[in-house]
């Protein structure tokens, strides 16, 4: 696939397009020199806090855009997402950042997010942020729709005691959250048509995970916060936007593959050595390791043993979508399939031409569930995956060869952090080793990402910040030691 990427580099964009100018971060400080490796939300995010706090920040990223996982893609007249597609409103790290960015304007709310669930059955509507209307849901027996009632009772009065971006936090009210998978932990609160009705399909769906293989926990972080609400938001000018401003306001250098950090002590210092694939090396105090954890391990040299333990629990799912680009005007149109109906496809959308939001063609969105996933590996044709779905497509859309004049593979191999059972107990620990006061004099890495929050972009951002605190405190620590 050839691909035309946005600006990565680029600086804050024209107040007009956010509905107000992002103030400048603080100047670059001149005190301790902190290396970001990643230019994700996380990484930025922890750097443009460092950068507030005085710190001098260098960011590293290996490809030749920011972004990662949060940002836009085009291919020829073909427009879509590198990864998230969806805000939640209810990030309290993300919505201060966006405040402090000046930023606000450029959330464009999307209410009554729904799909039509497709199953051997007939179809149901399914609802992203769960009403009453879900009671209404074919085949669902009277005394789960009862449980289920009762279940969102439970779920709203949680909100104020878990945090939706961070699934650990679901362990101060139940630690055997991280121990049920979803599924068990669904058949027990409400029953098993809710689990394939409702649960199953969304997280099929949305997220390409299969309710067997998680464990409970970021359902019951982020449902008490969506109960009862009715919006989520994308970004005006593409979901890279607020990583594009982030960069604009840093010293970011793309295409800067890292290839060691490696830990060295200088006249009783203990310092940081930051190798680049092309040789070039970079020297610093810190490093906040940004990358997905499944790639950390690889990069750190002489990691303890609590790294790397964390590290190599540290799992991805894949996705697989294919863009076509249709020259036919078609509906909007948005579907999810059940895990029973015959299909390679989970999420099936058709989007109409929007010329003045960049996108000049009907768009199809079709991505894979997490079987196909699987084929696709097996087969090795992740740049052709078109290939698995056209019989389908042809048979939903009279005359789709003809009028299909676009096509994009997009293979994303590290998709979401998957936390299985006992995730969460791994992660609470190693967390508490970060941030243990010792680590400030033996250890100048801080990990984040949203492998080691929540698999969400907010919960990216949180870690971020969290890593920022982790910084600046061993930072101070360590000043107070060379004073004294």
């Amino acid at each position: 696939m050839t691909e035309k990427f946005y600006p990565a580099n680029a600086r804050a964009r024209d107040p007009s397009v956010a509905g107000g100018g992002a103030p400048a971060a603080k100047t670059r400080g001149n005190g301790s020199h902190v290396v970001v490796i990643g230019a994700g939300i996380a990484g930025l995010t922890a750097a443009y806090r460092l950068q507030q706090a005085g710190m001098r920040v260098t960011v590293l990223e290996a490809a030749g855009m920011v972004g990662g996982r949060m940002g836009d893609r085009r291919s020829g007249e073909i427009v879509f997402n590198s990864g998230a597609r969806l805000i939640y409103p209810f990030g309290r790290v993300f919505n201060r950042l966006i405040a402090d960015l000046a930023l606000g304007d450029a959330l464009i709310p999307l209410r009554n997010l729904s799909a039509r669930c497709v199953t051997p059955r007939g179809d149901h509507l399914i609802e992203l942020m769960p009403t009453a209307r879900s009671l209404m849901t074919p085949g669902l027996p009277m005394g789960e729709r009862l449980a289920l009632i009762a279940h969102g009772v439970r779920m709203r009065l949680q909100r104020g005691r878990v945090d939706p971006d961070w699934a650990v936090s679901a362990l101060d009210v139940d630690p055997e959250a991280d121990r049920l998978t979803l599924a068990d932990y669904i058949r027990g609160e409400i029953g098993p048509h809710a689990l394939a009705s409702l649960v199953d399909p969304v997280f099929r769906a949305t997220r390409s995970f299969n309710a067997e293989t998680l464990s409970s926990l970021f359902y019951r972080t982020t449902v008490p916060h969506l109960v009862g609400e009715d919006t989520v938001h994308t970004l005006r000018g593409g979901m890279g936007f607020v990583c594009q401003t982030l960069a604009g306001q840093l010293d970011v250098r793309t295409g800067a593959r890292v290839a060691s950090v490696e830990h060295r002590r200088e006249a009783g210092v203990l310092r940081v050595a930051v190798t680049l694939a092309d040789g070039g090396m970079l020297a610093a105090d810190h490093v906040v390791c940004a990358v997905e954890g499944s790639l950390a391990g690889a990069l750190i040299r002489t990691p303890q043993t609590a790294e790397r333990e964390m590290l190599a629990q540290v799992r991805y799912n894949a996705l697989g979508v294919v863009h076509y680009g249709f020259a036919q005007p078609l509906p909007a149109l948005m579907q999810f399939a059940s895990r029973d109906i015959a299909s390679r496809i989970s999420t099936f959308q058709q989007m109409p031409a929007a010329p003045a939001s960049g996108r000049p063609l009907t768009q199809l969105y079709c991505q894979l569930t997490p079987e196909a996933v699987e084929e696709v590996r097996r087969r090795g044709c992740t740049d052709d995956i078109d290939t698995l779905l056209r019989d389908e497509l042809r048979a939903r859309i009279p005359d789709f060869d003809r009028h299909v004049v676009a096509v994009v593979n997009q293979w994303i191999p590290r998709k979401l952090p998957v936390f299985a059972p006992g995730y969460g107990e791994r992660l609470r620990a190693f967390w508490h080793w970060q941030e243990d006061p010792a680590r400030a004099s033996e250890r100048p890495v801080v990990y984040c990402g949203d492998w080691t929050s929540q698999a969400l972009l907010t919960g990216a951002c949180a870690s971020g910040e969290r890593a920022a605190r982790i910084v600046l405190d061993r930072a101070q620590i360590q000043a107070k030691r060379t004073d004294s």
